[in-house]
């Protein structure tokens, strides 16, 4: 006889707590108190410092505020952040108490490469990063392509890696140099004493500098003054002097 009664008790009081169930849930999803109230945008501690626009950053998590926290979804944040050039990582994080945290980590820019004359900000996988100019950095190219590029496309990639090789190893031949440029898979390189190495393609580097060593120590030895330096032939390499233009010279030579 009091089965029933207390089965009937049980399903309502089923029913109460599942009716105060839903009350709180959609006074959490819905209440101010649940909401996403102010945003805090920081460096991680092992970034470099920002190439993209700290602006850019904010314009786009502060469209969050006012979602209700439960709602934030945090990994498509993340996602949508990694896709703006120089952002190389981002940790988001949501609390109940309102608080929306983005800590970033930027791509390092490792070059200058300018284009037209507007110079560019790229990073080690040869991403336009900003159009902007760093004169602290080592590497600058030119390229002589004309056409406008913007930030999230890619230059030459191997081109970039056959100049910062240039650039490392040319001063172990005393060779400085002071412009590089880059036109349609050819690099030149302009020395702090004004002599331009062709050096063509961006491959056979490593044979090309040896050859360029070659140049110099026979040029040396025999006091000449070289105004430019053909390596496009690694074989056989050419050199012009800049007191005798019209003379062309090898290494094939006699002495």
């Amino acid at each position: 006889m009091t089965t029933e009664p207390r089965i009937w008790h049980l399903h309502l009081l089923s029913l109460v707590i599942a009716g105060l169930a839903t009350i709180l849930l959609v006074w959490m999803l819905t209440s101010p108190v649940m909401k996403v109230r102010n945003i805090t945008v920081h460096r991680a501690a092992s970034s470099p410092p920002p190439v993209v626009s700290a602006e850019r950053i904010e314009s786009f998590v502060g469209q969050f505020v006012g979602a209700s926290v439960f709602r934030v979804d945090t990994a498509a944040i993340r996602e949508e952040l990694q896709e703006i050039p120089g952002v190389a990582d981002a940790l988001v994080d949501v609390s109940v108490d309102g608080h929306l945290t983005v800590t970033i980590a930027y791509d390092a820019p490792v070059a200058n490469w300018i284009i037209g004359g507007q110079s560019y900000l790229v990073d080690a996988d040869g991403q336009i990063l900003a159009a902007r100019y760093r004169p602290d950095l080592e590497l600058t190219i030119e390229d002589t392509a004309v056409r406008e590029a913007v930030p999230g496309e890619h230059v030459n990639l191997p081109a970039l890696l056959a100049a910062y090789q240039l650039q490392s190893n040319l001063p172990l031949l005393r060779v400085f140099p002071n412009r590089i440029q880059y036109a349609a898979g050819n690099l030149t390189v302009i020395d702090h004493s004004g002599r331009e190495l062709r050096f063509g393609s961006i491959d056979q580097l490593e044979p090309k500098l040896v050859a360029l060593q070659a140049v110099l120590e026979r040029a040396t030895r025999r006091g000449e003054r070289i105004a430019s330096v053909d390596l496009r032939p690694v074989d056989r390499p050419t050199y012009r002097t800049s007191n005798a233009p019209p003379l062309i010279s090898t290494i094939g030579d006699s002495p």
